[in-house]
């Protein structure tokens, strides 16, 4: 089982970030601005770090050819080169890294299939699906280092997740998204990264995990919405609750946490003799993440502050 080092790594945009990787799904939510490209392509080993080290087992990817084959990567913008056919694309593959290229496209999208169509008719998105189904194909990579593996995925994302889940058994799996719902439907660790610095390693439940302070919104399908609206009305972990006749009557609830509003959707459910269809919480966007760490650095610098006109 292989362990990714990351040692106060710099580059253009990151900077100083540390961590230690073992097998499993490790999810870094950030935009391109804030490293998560960068990060990638330093796990991948096509480029180098300014200042720190990226270890894979002790070995430098970009300085290792050998141990860059074993990486299985979706990079931000996957270069296949403007000549050839998908086919040469596949045997080169084939031969480097010791499976059926061809194959897996055939299983994983079909529809990129034709081994004769040229490399340089692909647009870009066709290009980053066909590099995620040849990463996703690798038998047993000691690396994978994929960059919004879900915008790529298309309509197969639920595939992608549970290759991803079966490699992460043995291997290090390292993701980046700008989407919290991608995040959360990735799962495993969540890190923050803003503008270079790895800022949270949220390990409580989602969303109040990456949005501290902020109230949690829940949307509900039942077969009786407004009899259900009228009991969550009368909760003390209900904040607000709204009924949504133009979203197919589902039901809006807004409350502190989590886990506490869920079980008072439950409970309420039960009182109103109510089946619940699904219980969904809203995933918030990047901005809302960004915008509670804000948040969270004024708090501490308000504290600090007031440690400081309180003492001696």
């Amino acid at each position: 089982m292989s362990q990714l080092e990351l040692s106060a790594v710099y580059g253009p945009v990151l900077k100083s970030v540390s961590g230690s990787f073992g097998p499993g799904i490790h999810v870094w939510l950030g935009a391109e601005s804030d490293g998560s490209a960068e990060l990638i392509e330093l796990c991948a080993g096509v480029r180098l770090p300014r200042r720190g080290r990226v270890l894979l087992d002790g070995e430098l990817p970009a300085a290792s050819p050998g141990a860059r084959r074993q990486i299985a990567s979706l990079l931000p913008s996957e270069d296949l080169g403007p000549d050839g056919l998908i086919g040469d694309f596949c045997a080169q593959l084939s031969a480097l890294r010791g499976f059926d290229a061809s194959a897996a496209l055939r299983r994983h999208c079909p529809h990129l299939a034709a081994l004769e169509r040229p490399l340089g008719s692909l647009s870009h998105a066709e290009r980053r699906e066909l590099a995620l189904a040849a990463a996703l194909a690798q038998p047993e990579p000691r690396l994978l280092a994929l960059h919004e593996p879900l915008s790529a995925a298309g309509s197969a994302s639920n595939a992608v997740i549970e290759r991803l889940q079966q490699l992460a058994e043995r291997a290090p799996v390292l993701l980046t998204t700008r989407s919290a719902e991608d995040a959360r439907r990735l799962g495993g660790q969540l890190l923050v990264l803003e503008r270079g610095i790895l800022v949270r390693d949220p390990s409580n439940a989602w969303p109040s995990a990456v949005t501290p302070g902020l109230r949690v919104e829940l949307w509900i399908e039942c077969d009786a919405p407004r009899r259900l609206l009228a009991q969550l009305l009368s909760s003390p972990e209900v904040e607000r609750a709204s009924f949504d006749a133009q979203q197919g009557g589902r039901i809006q609830v807004v409350g502190g946490e989590l886990e506490r509003l869920a079980l008072a959707v439950s409970r309420a459910a039960l009182a109103a003799r109510v089946e619940l269809r699904s219980l969904r919480a809203a995933a918030p966007d990047l901005a809302a993440v960004h915008g509670a760490s804000a948040g969270l650095a004024q708090a501490a610098y308000r504290a600090a502050q007031s440690a400081r006109r309180g003492g001696p």
